[in-house]
C-alpha cells in the first residue's frame, strides 16, 4: 500500500495533460508513463494480479492518476478517494470488505474536512467550545454511516495477490464525487444535530453553507 502512495504521490506532483496520439508526449506524461511501468512491473514481481474482466494494473494506476487529478469549475478537486488492503477465505468476500473499509476511509477524510472547517471557526471564535465539541463529536459519530449512505462509488483499482495459506489479499482504491460526499455528511449531520439542539443545526448551515 506505501509503494502504490508512493507512485500516485508522484504523480499528483506532475502536470498530466490529455493529449491526442498523434501528439508527442511531454516530459511530464513521460516521466508518469516510466513511473507507473515501474510500479506495475514491481506489483506483478510482489505477485499483484486482476481477476478476469478487470482493466491491467497499468490502466488501473492510469486511471486513478486521472480520477485524482480532476478539478471542478472552481479549481477545488472533483473525488475524494479512500483505500483499503484486507485478507479473505475468497477474493470475492475479500473485495467486498476492502470495499467497505475503502468507504470508511473515504468517510474519514471527509470527516477530517469538516474537523478542521470547524477548528477554524473556533479559531475565529464564531463558534463556543461547546458548540465545536458537539459539533465534532457529531461529525466523529457520522463516519460510519456516511460510508454506508455513499451511492455507487467508482473502484479503478481492485486487484490481488493469493497467499501461502490459501486466502487472497486484495488491494483497492474507490472514488466519490466530493460534492455528493458532502451532501451525504450534511444530510446526516443535520439528522443527528436536529435531535440535540437547534442552534447547532444552525451552526452547521453556516459552516457547510447550507
Amino acid at each position: 500500500m506505501k509503494k502504490l502512495r508512493t507512485v500516485l504521490a508522484l504523480a499528483l506532483s506532475m502536470v498530466i495533460m490529455a493529449s491526442c496520439a498523434s501528439q508527442n508526449l511531454t516530459k511530464e506524461q513521460k516521466m508518469a508513463e516510466k513511473s507507473i511501468k515501474k510500479e506495475v512491473k514491481q506489483l506483478k514481481k510482489d505477485g499483484w494480479k486482476v481477476a478476469p474482466g478487470n482493466l491491467a494494473l497499468d490502466l488501473q494506476l492510469k486511471e486513478t492518476y486521472s480520477k485524482a487529478l480532476e478539478k471542478d469549475e472552481k479549481g477545488y478537486e472533483k473525488y475524494v478517494s479512500g483505500e483499503a488492503m484486507t485478507v479473505g477465505e475468497t477474493y470475492d468476500a475479500a473485495l467486498f470488505q476492502a470495499t467497505n473499509l475503502a468507504k470508511l476511509d473515504l468517510a474519514a477524510k471527509i470527516e477530517t474536512e469538516i474537523t478542521e472547517l470547524i477548528d477554524t471557526k473556533l479559531g475565529n471564535k464564531q463558534l463556543s467550545q461547546k458548540q465545536a465539541a458537539s459539533l465534532a463529536e457529531s461529525v466523529a459519530a457520522s463516519k460510519n454511516l456516511i460510508s454506508q449512505k455513499l451511492g455507487r462509488v467508482i473502484i479503478p483499482v481492485k486487484m490481488y495477490r493469493d497467499l501461502e495459506n490459501g486466502n487472497v489479499e486484495v488491494r483497492t482504491i474507490v472514488y466519490y464525487s466530493h460534492d455528493m460526499a458532502m451532501d451525504v455528511l450534511k444530510q446526516t449531520m443535520r439528522e443527528d444535530l436536529e435531535q440535540k439542539a437547534d442552534d447547532l443545526s444552525k451552526q452547521l448551515d453556516k459552516i457547510l453553507g447550507f
